[in-house]
C-alpha cells in the first residue's frame, strides 16, 4: 500500500502521553492566573524524526464539554517543529489574554501531533499520532481545592438516571465511574456549578455508584462511592 496516511486519536490518563516514541510531559495542563507561561517537556525515544504540530482548541469533545469555534486565548511555541531522534524540548503555552470566567475554571483542548517526517518506503504505513490533554485556565482566589471537589459531587436518583451535580467551581473528571454495578466508559467530566445526567439505573430499587477523579497531576484519586443516592 503507497503512500496509506491513518490518523489515530488517542487521549491518555494517569500516564505520559506516548506517540510512536514521542513521549508528552504530562496528561493534562493546568494554566494559573499568575503564570506567565507553563512549559509542557516532550521526548523522542525513537530512531526517526517526527514533525510535532500543536494548537490550543477552545472547549473540549469530552462529555461534560463543548468544542466552541471561538478562538483560544494562548499561543503555543513553537507550533510546528522537527523533533530529532533521541531530542528533548519544550512547548510552551502563553495566556494572551482575553474575557474568561472569573469565578471557576475554563477548559481548552490541547492537541499535539506527531506526524512521520522521514522519506515514505515501499509498501509503508505512515502514521500520524494526534493526542489531546486537557488545558484547564485556573482564575486566582478559587474556593476550595480542585483535589477535594471530587468528594464534593452530588449524586441524586431521576428516573432511570442518576443525576450528578458539581457545586464547586473546578471541572471534575470522572474517571473509574460505574453505576448500578456497570462501568460506564467516556464517562468525561461535571463542568463547574453544573448538572449532568448519566444512564444506568433500574426503575426501582437502590442505584449503587462509585467514581474516581484525577487530580492536577494525573493521579488517580482514591474511589468515592453512594450506595443509595436519593431522589
Amino acid at each position: 500500500m503507497r503512500n496509506l496516511f491513518c490518523t489515530l486519536v488517542i487521549t491518555l490518563l494517569a500516564i505520559p502521553c506516548v506517540q510512536a516514541g514521542v513521549v508528552i510531559g504530562g496528561t493534562r495542563v493546568v494554566y494559573g492566573e499568575k503564570q506567565s507561561s507553563v512549559a509542557l517537556p516532550l521526548r523522542n525515544n525513537s530512531q526517526s524524526s517526527w514533525l510535532i504540530n500543536s494548537k490550543i482548541s477552545t472547549g473540549g469533545s469530552w462529555p461534560g464539554s463543548t468544542l466552541s469555534a471561538e478562538k483560544a486565548p494562548f499561543v503555543i511555541t513553537p507550533p510546528l517543529f522537527a523533533l530529532k531522534a533521541g531530542r528533548e524540548s519544550t512547548l510552551r503555552i502563553i495566556y494572551t489574554g482575553g474575557a474568561l470566567a472569573r469565578d471557576r475554571e475554563s477548559i481548552f483542548t490541547l492537541s499535539i501531533a506527531a506526524i512521520p517526517s522521514g522519506s515514505q518506503h515501499e509498501n509503508s504505513v505512515q502514521l500520524a499520532i494526534r493526542s489531546q490533554l486537557k488545558l484547564f485556565y485556573r482564575p486566582a482566589g478559587l474556593q476550595g481545592s480542585a483535589q477535594d471537589a471530587t468528594q464534593k459531587l452530588r449524586w441524586t436518583r431521576v428516573g432511570k438516571q442518576l443525576r450528578v451535580e458539581n457545586p464547586t467551581p473546578y471541572y471534575v473528571t470522572l474517571f473509574n465511574l460505574h453505576v448500578n454495578g456497570h462501568e460506564v466508559r467516556n464517562a468525561g467530566m461535571v463542568a463547574p456549578f453544573s448538572k449532568r445526567n448519566i444512564d444506568g439505573c433500574s426503575q426501582t430499587g437502590q442505584c449503587p455508584v462509585s467514581w474516581q477523579s484525577i487530580n492536577d497531576f494525573g493521579r488517580v484519586l482514591p474511589e468515592q462511592r453512594i450506595d443509595n443516592p436519593g431522589r
